[in-house]
């Protein structure tokens, strides 16, 4: 059965318990950061899905004004957006959450902060001091959030500078969103570490700390080797799940399609990875890196990613 999109005067028939709809399984998509024009329109929509799109990345980081050639600086929280602009604009936005999956109700847009580099450079997290970095933070991602009509933020920081400790980078990242949700600007945040050293230590204290703020962990297992086998990425998972585990958060899934991602790809076990976690009752969701690399192959595994997700609902190619 496709999944239905009831109508108000039906819901007067049903009794109260039946009207809450059934939660959806998550699938997440990032989008915008290598400028191939791909919109979110591009995107197959599965309606038996909760769907995110993750727009990459807001960073502060800003032009050197008096030297427009010299890559991008920081500017301690005041962040920019460096997706996609011209095709992913608010008026996309609001588009893409009114008519996903012929719903309606199944996208939401969050953004993603930092990334690996801007203009070519790492995107390295600076703070001058806790406490200006979370004021100037607040102020500017306020509102891109309301200009663009977005639901959520992504953690995606991963460098990190000498005098921005893993207890710096907690309190100033747990700090922006617990602020975030208290002014009403977010119903959800995520975060998107990989298997790295100083990476995992810099998550890991903001997860000590500030774990219950964030539903999902998008960990990177796309960083992992390129020969990863299902065993291992099974093993891989155990291990980030116990590293995230008592915290407000699900880890999901996740693959790439960008020609350089490591790890287990949709094409070579991925699948059947989802199926063991899926038979034990801990497949919380799936994600993808990115739309960007998915479009020259008419994002042929966000469908197959989907339909196993929704149990290979009618009415969706």
């Amino acid at each position: 059965m496709a999944a239905a999109c009831f109508f108000p005067f039906l819901l007067l028939l049903l009794p109260a318990a039946a009207t809450a709809p059934a939660r959806r399984p998550l699938f997440r998509e990032y989008i915008g950061a290598e400028g191939q024009n791909v919109t979110f329109a591009d995107v197959p929509v599965h309606p038996g899905v909760d769907f995110h799109f993750i727009l990459a990345f807001a960073i502060d980081y800003a032009a050197d004004p008096a030297n427009a050639s010299a890559p991008p600086r920081p500017t301690d929280g005041r962040f920019l957006a460096y997706w996609d602009e011209a095709n992913l604009t608010p008026a996309a936005v609001a588009a893409a959450k009114r008519g996903g999956g012929g719903c309606g109700n199944n996208v939401r847009v969050a953004l993603s902060l930092g990334g690996d580099t801007v203009r070519g450079a790492n995107a390295t997290f600076r703070a001058s001091s806790v406490d200006a970095w979370v004021a100037n933070a607040v102020v500017s991602l306020t509102d891109i959030l309301t200009t663009y009509g977005l639901d959520g933020v992504d953690v995606d920081y991963e460098h990190f500078g000498e005098r921005e400790t893993p207890e710096v980078f907690a309190e100033c990242v747990g700090r922006l969103v617990r602020a975030l949700r208290a002014l009403g600007v977010i119903s959800f945040a995520s975060i998107a570490p990989f298997a790295n050293p100083d990476v995992q230590a810099h998550y890991g204290e903001l997860w000590r700390r500030y774990g219950r703020e964030f539903e999902y962990v998008n960990f990177q297992f796309y960083a992992y080797a390129a020969n990863t086998t299902v065993p291992q990425l099974l093993g891989y998972y155990d291990e980030q799940s116990r590293r995230y585990a008592g915290g407000g958060g699900k880890v999901l899934l996740g693959f790439g399609t960008d020609p350089a991602s490591g790890g287990l790809g949709p094409g070579k076990g991925f699948f059947r990875a989802c199926r063991a976690l899926r038979r034990q009752g801990r497949l919380h969701g799936v994600f993808v890196w990115a739309a960007d690399n998915s479009a020259a192959d008419g994002f042929r595994y966000e469908r197959v990613a989907q339909r196993f997700l929704a149990g290979a609902l009618p009415g969706f190619t």
